[in-house]
């Protein structure tokens, strides 16, 4: 089986010893894609700092007693209000066409981040795999497709990195936020976004 072949069949074979053969397999995973594939330039690093609810914020507190989220309890298995303010980083993770299979390159971008989310730092907060579309096709297509691929990177995550699976909540936007609304078909508008959503619980 290729990598580029990746799919759900491949994560039933291995689900019940993933936490025993994680390491080994994410491994293989860079030893078997090719030298020359490219991927979104993102380290751990720059996910960490994303995604950080300190992000930016000066490094010595106010005595005063902080304010709760304005949006704290709301459901975190659906799709969040636009408005809500959360640290997040758009992905770009890439696909086959018209599928939940991930390319090689989508594998190295989702390396970046299974490095980042194993970080000390990050270790026990919950994030939501948000999965987006362009707009091209139907809207209830690409809302079951975003569907599908956050649920593949979530699964991806924790087969290969021990992520938790309980702290990865896959949510599919479809085709309802694009970042490039003025080019229906741009590629910006198909990505993944990782948001830390610990704030909300």
């Amino acid at each position: 089986m290729t990598l580029k072949g990746f799919d759900m069949r491949f994560l039933i074979e291995f689900a019940t010893a993933r936490l025993a053969l994680a390491p080994v397999l994410a491994l293989l995973v860079t030893m078997m894609l090719p030298a020359g594939a490219s991927a979104q330039s993102v380290t751990p690093d720059q996910i960490i700092n994303a995604l950080l609810p300190d992000a930016g914020a000066p490094k010595s507190r106010s005595m005063r007693k902080q304010e709760p989220h304005p949006f704290r309890g709301i459901s975190i298995e659906g799709q969040l209000p636009p408005e809500v303010e959360l640290p997040r980083i758009n992905l770009t993770v890439n696909f086959e066409f018209d599928s939940a299979s991930l390319t090689n390159d989508g594998i190295l971008t989702l390396q970046a981040l299974g490095q980042a989310l194993q970080d000390p730092r990050l270790r026990n907060m919950r994030f939501q795999i948000a999965g987006h579309t362009d707009l091209r096709g139907t809207s209830a297509y690409n809302l079951d497709l975003s569907k599908r691929r956050a649920f593949m990177v979530a699964e991806f995550l924790a087969a290969f990195y021990t992520i938790p699976r309980e702290r990865l909540v896959p949510v599919g936007y479809g085709e309802s936020r694009p970042v490039d609304p003025g080019d229906p078909a741009s590629g910006r508008n198909r990505r993944v976004e990782i948001i830390n959503v610990q704030p909300l619980s």
